[in-house]
């Protein structure tokens, strides 16, 4: 099988971009724990092919679609900026 949730890179690639701006700490550990919080609040968008990688990315990069995956990132550094684990 080969496919892949679409969504965990464009939530990897926008946590990337705003992380600093989130105030809180950006250990790896953190990290991942507020990207699964998103991921955990998003919708999946798996693909099975490259050429739908490229599609769902074009696709997804609507105003909305980003405001709420800046959404999902910003409650989920709130929750581990109040609760960290490491």
């Amino acid at each position: 099988m080969n496919y892949k949730n679409v969504m965990e890179s464009l939530v990897e690639e926008t946590y990337d971009k705003v992380s600093s701006s989130l105030d809180c700490c950006n250990c790896p550990r953190c990290r991942d724990d507020i990207i699964a919080y998103a991921l955990n609040q998003l919708p999946p968008k798996y693909v099975a092919t490259p050429q739908g990688v490229i599609y769902s990315k074009t696709y997804n990069l609507g105003i909305q679609h980003n405001a709420d995956i800046m959404a999902a990132l910003m409650k989920g550094a709130n929750i581990v900026k109040d609760n960290p684990r490491h």
